[in-house]
């Protein structure tokens, strides 16, 4: 299966929304662990809302992946594809969303849902943040397959990691998708089945380094100062006859100076099979926890604790699109905390007061998928 919209749940969308009438829920009396975090919607309405990170002031940043557009190509293994410039970078604040940078590029289903285009952010010197697109040049069709407007935004946007400053234009930092891409068709061997590919999913940027996780290359790249160049940092192996690829999907530096990437499959498409790599300076990585599901986002919060946010806890394959968040405390014990609460979760911050932020309904339009999911559209959410 490829990866080029397998971080975001493409092809999972349309049997989510068919699955509806079939949704599992907790018995009448029973109570899910973490069942008594409250959960309060801080923005709905939004487009495909994916990575989050804190913002000066109490706010976050947030990625919209978009929804899509009204020019729409079909054919290949993802089916019809309709593309506009719906994507934005925001800023959610107490006064609501604040679109940083909008008329981004955006592809997704009919409809507007699981869009690809703008996917992660992170905080960056003084007021300015990191944006991140995802996929890469290599996908965007030939001329004459869309409008060229869009076509050149696209191959100006895809697999890019820009600094962006509010009220100023934005810098390109990194062609990042592409050099990814390329690392792939120079290592081919490493994922015959898969590779080329490249599909930058998450942006970490930390004390003048910055990281990106790419699911489509398997790695953890560094991008260079000055040159954007990007340093394969490393390459997260699966298990002999797997099923799937690695799938890296987030990055987060933990107290104790390492890096912490997560799993959208680690080589399965069953529960439990995602793990989370630690990746201490000088050393290669190695798993430091298993036994998770399709995990989309990841950090730790100012409690010391390890969260993960778990896209679709039945696995991909599930037609079931309930999430969680999953708090790895620092004894090691598990807490649920989005159980029944959580749907498609994806991008995770952790606010100075304790609580933690993810975004919801991250694959859904600001339209929502029906009336009985997600009918407020994405939403970014407020736990604890």
């Amino acid at each position: 299966m490829s990866k080029a919209r397998i971080a975001i749940g493409m092809s999972t969308a349309a049997a989510v929304v068919g699955a509806l009438g079939v949704m599992a829920a907790p018995a009448a009396g029973a109570r899910a662990p973490g069942q008594d975090n409250e959960i309060t919607v801080i923005a709905s309405h939004l487009n495909n809302p994916r990575g989050l990170a804190p913002a000066p002031g109490g706010g976050l940043y947030l990625a919209e992946a978009g929804a899509g557009g009204k020019t729409c190509i079909s054919g290949g293994e993802q089916g019809t594809t309709c593309v506009g410039l719906t994507g934005s970078f925001d800023v959610v604040g107490k006064s609501g969303v604040r679109r940083i940078l909008t008329g981004l590029i955006s592809a997704s289903g009919p409809g507007g849902a699981a869009a690809e285009g703008p996917v992660s952010v992170s905080s960056g010197p003084s007021d300015t943040f990191y944006g991140l697109f995802g996929l890469n040049t290599h996908v965007v069709p030939p001329k004459g397959a869309i409008p060229n407007n869009l076509r050149n935004k696209a191959l100006a946007q895809l697999g890019r990691l820009w600094l962006i400053e509010p009220g100023d234009p934005a810098t390109n930092v990194s062609n990042v998708g592409d050099q990814d891409w390329a690392w792939t068709k120079r290592h081919i061997s490493l994922a015959p089945k898969d590779f080329p590919d490249a599909n930058p999913n998450a942006v970490l940027s930390f004390q003048g380094e910055r990281y990106v996780a790419d699911a489509g290359a398997n790695t953890l790249v560094e991008i260079e100062e000055g040159t954007g160049k990007a340093e394969v940092h490393a390459f997260f192996h699966v298990p002999a006859h797997s099923q799937s690829d690695a799938v890296a999907t987030c990055v987060a530096r933990g107290p104790d100076g390492a890096l912490y990437v997560g799993e959208l499959l680690g080589g399965f498409y069953s529960p439990g099979h995602a793990r989370i790599w630690r990746i201490a300076p000088g050393h290669a990585p190695k798993v430091w926890a298993t036994g998770l599901t399709t995990v989309q986002g990841c950090g730790f919060g100012s409690d010391g604790a390890f969260y993960a946010t778990e896209f679709q806890t039945g696995g991909l394959a599930s037609t079931n699109p309930a999430g969680d968040v999953v708090r790895i405390g620092q004894d090691g014990h598990r807490t649920h905390l989005g159980v029944g609460k959580l749907f498609n979760p994806s991008g995770f911050a952790a606010g100075a007061n304790g609580a933690i932020y993810v975004s919801n309904c991250s694959i859904a339009p600001a339209t929502g998928l029906g009336p009985h999911l997600c009918p407020t559209g994405g939403q970014v959410v407020r736990i604890g």
